[in-house]
């Protein structure tokens, strides 16, 4: 069931052909322009996404919060075509993954902290180095929130969890982009701690 599942998903957003020797061809989304209208000071160098939150949103709630860890491997194939086709891993640069943050109390509930998961995951396909250092305070959920308030409950909100020497350019990874504030903020952080490039991986937007 959850192999059907999985194809009818992956057929909106792959191109299957019927001829073997045809490659299949991804389509992914920059949503770079948007947000540098959206948002005032924008430390995301590029933003990317596989798909629109209202098409998959039951799926990753799913996944999200009630720790259906039967989608981690679909997701992190997808992740690393999104990847692949943003061409980062082309620059002549150091790089690695940083998840954004979750906090304990939500880990406790959950007990799954599905970005890290995602995030590992990843490393280990794309053979890239992993760097969970960033840590954050108790905010409300932002999915509760109105856009005002996403954008000002994140603020201040995240720090290094230790000191270290991070690489040029760091993969940003979370589930899903809305204002731009949770990733925005840690790629700020990054920024100040010498990284020259961040970009943004997400699975979906909600925009």
């Amino acid at each position: 069931m959850l192999k059907n599942f999985l194809n009818a998903i992956l057929s909106i957003f792959f191109d299957i052909s019927t001829d073997s020797n045809s490659k299949n061809v991804f389509h992914f989304h920059n949503l770079t322009e948007h947000f540098r209208t959206e948002i005032r000071e924008l430390y995301l160098d590029e933003i990317y996404i596989w798909a629109m939150y209202e098409h998959i949103s039951s799926d990753l709630e799913s996944y999200k919060y009630r720790s259906n860890r039967d989608y981690t491997s679909t997701y992190v194939d997808i992740l690393a075509k999104v990847v692949e086709e943003s061409k980062i891993l082309e620059l002549n640069q150091s790089i690695g993954i940083v998840p954004t943050p979750m906090h304990w109390s939500r880990y406790f509930i959950r007990g799954f902290n599905h970005i890290d998961r995602l995030s590992v995951a990843l490393c280990e396909k794309l053979d890239i180095l992993y760097f969970p250092i960033i840590g954050t305070t108790y905010n409300k959920r932002q999915s509760k929130l109105s856009k005002k308030e996403r954008i000002t409950n994140r603020k201040n909100s995240f720090f290094f969890k230790q000191k270290i020497i991070l690489p040029e350019s760091v993969i940003l990874i979370d589930d899903i982009i809305s204002t731009g504030s949770t990733a925005n903020s840690c790629a700020k952080l990054l920024k100040e701690n010498w990284v020259k490039k961040v970009f943004g991986i997400f699975i979906a937007s909600n925009q």
